[in-house]
């Protein structure tokens, strides 16, 4: 019922469903997309879908989809292992075809620059497991420290 991977579940209910949790960069899901957008009103745009658009773009699009829901702030949730391997390796599950982090920082930036910020985490850093990867977990890390930079940037705005 609850565990590490039931948080956006249960913060979807809290939030009262109606689209107000919005996902970006799923690689991977034990359902397809419309289960979660049509059983839990879930907005997702996977990682394959959205590498290689204009991130100002996308942003544009979320910020649109949650004002027309009423939002009027967020909470930012950073999965660091939704950013490719290249730029993050040492993650809890890294995977290839995630997303750059200029995607991210813009995603962060400009998506939480349209609201109240309320609060914002960074998860699944995990520089023991970078193991001989070459450059690791320095990479990782300055990544980290770039996503963390845009989200206290947030902060000081609210």
């Amino acid at each position: 019922r609850y565990c590490f991977a039931t948080w956006a579940y249960h913060a979807n209910d809290r939030l009262g469903r109606g689209g107000k949790l919005v996902q970006v960069g799923i690689r991977a899901s034990g359902h397809p997309r419309a289960h979660w957008e049509s059983t839990l009103d879930v907005r997702q745009h996977w990682a394959d879908e959205v590498e290689g658009r204009d991130p100002f773009d996308l942003a544009r699009e979320i910020v649109e989809h949650l004002k027309a829901r009423g939002v009027e702030g967020l909470y930012v949730s950073n999965d660091i292992d939704g950013t490719d391997p290249a730029f993050a390796a040492s993650t809890g599950t890294p995977e290839p075809g995630g997303l750059s982090p200029e995607l991210v920082a813009t995603l962060i930036r400009e998506v939480g620059g349209a609201f109240a910020c309320w609060g914002s985490d960074l998860v699944e850093v995990a520089p023991p497991l970078a193991g001989e990867v070459d450059g690791e977990p320095q990479r990782t890390l300055r990544t980290s420290v770039r996503y963390l930079a845009e989200q206290i940037r947030l902060g000081r705005r609210a």
